[in-house]
């Protein structure tokens, strides 16, 4: 068994963080009428007047106007019905979330269960002995002192995913329901006091810095509404609006110390880890939250029926972290195929 099956076989454990939770059922409701209503326009826009009449005269030109007009062509390509939807791109998650991976004595997961166990403290002493990164100030593993829990961030993350849409006829409106997954990197670093000159702030060997990482999945579900404007040019303009849904799996939350790995996964249910056992248990943590999300995308349809977006996404979403569920914003850029040719979807 090697350093790493070993070190992640034996996860520290520590003191459940606050509970943190918001309940916000104000927000709920408003994000549900909100919600009710967007997808009422559709069906009401498809059976009445509303928006751009391809017949009605109008004395108004809009040549004065050269990048924004639009105008419906009756014969140009456009989606109608149901279509299949291919989106690729990346995810800018929010940043201080991250912060459940750096191993606070406040968090889920903490360092501390690992630096003050008997299992595993002796084994970091002597590693940092043996590569001089602590002096003999530090006399046994008890003594070792986090001087900083560093701020961590999330690494830009590429995400994908499908879904389909329904575009109405003789309207500009379209609903649509999408689902996206994202594998996100959390990265930072833990100081620990070495024992070197630690008056000295200044000197740079009176820390050792420890890597710390986190890796999770999420998938998002959005549900909302489309308005398309359709401009001269053959290029669409759409903007979107709607309802978000979100998973989140925590995979691991690790951390390197003198050039070897350990979990500090809390798979001891609070408690000091204190014997090894060969098993790697599953840890549940994560969970669903939601939010409200807004879209706006540039894209051309083909004839061929096929649609052709670059769009940007910014949603304002609660993640399920414990001690960091508050909401906060989420930022997307991607590429969205819709595939409109299949004939079963013709009238």
């Amino acid at each position: 068994m090697n350093d790493k099956d070993r070190d992640r076989s034996g996860d520290g454990a520590g003191p459940v963080a606050p509970n943190g939770k918001h309940t916000c059922p104000s927000l709920f409701r408003s994000i549900l009428m909100l919600t009710v209503l967007l997808f009422s326009l559709p069906l009401s826009a498809n059976n009445s007047n509303f928006g751009i009449n391809p017949n009605k005269k109008s004395d108004f030109h809009y040549s004065d106007i050269p990048t924004f007009r639009y105008s419906i062509v009756q014969d140009s390509p456009r989606l109608r019905g149901l279509s299949l939807t291919i989106d690729a791109g990346v995810l800018k998650a929010f940043g201080n979330q991250a912060d459940f991976y750096n191993g606070n004595p406040g968090n889920v997961n903490t360092l501390e269960r690992i630096l003050y166990s008997e299992s595993f403290g002796n084994t970091i002493w002597n590693k940092l002995t043996e590569q001089n990164l602590i002096g003999s100030s530090v006399a046994n593993y008890r003594q070792i002192t986090v001087a900083e829990y560093g701020h961590m961030y999330y690494k830009l993350a590429f995400q994908f995913g499908i879904g389909f849409r329904y575009d109405y006829e003789q309207s500009e409106w379209a609903w649509h329901m999408r689902f996206n997954y994202a594998k996100l990197n959390a990265v930072g670093t833990v100081l620990l006091n070495s024992g070197h000159n630690t008056a000295f702030l200044t000197n740079q060997n009176a820390y050792v810095v420890c890597p710390a990482s986190g890796l999770e999945e999420r998938i998002f579900i959005d549900l909302g509404v489309i308005r398309k404007f359709r401009l001269d040019s053959g290029l669409d303009i759409e903007t979107s609006l709607g309802f978000n849904l979100n998973n989140t799996k925590v995979e691991s939350s690790d951390i390197r110390i003198a050039g070897v790995t350990y979990s500090i996964l809390d798979i001891w249910q609070g408690q000091f880890p204190s014997s090894y056992t060969g098993t790697y248990n599953y840890v549940n943590q994560g969970g669903i939250g939601y939010g409200l999300y807004a879209s706006l995308s540039l894209g051309i349809t083909l004839p061929a029926l096929t649609a052709m977006s670059l769009g940007y996404t910014f949603s304002y979403s609660k993640i399920n972290l414990k001690g960091y569920e508050s909401f906060a914003p989420h930022h997307a850029l991607a590429l969205n195929v819709a595939i409109n040719n299949f004939s079963f979807f013709d009238d």
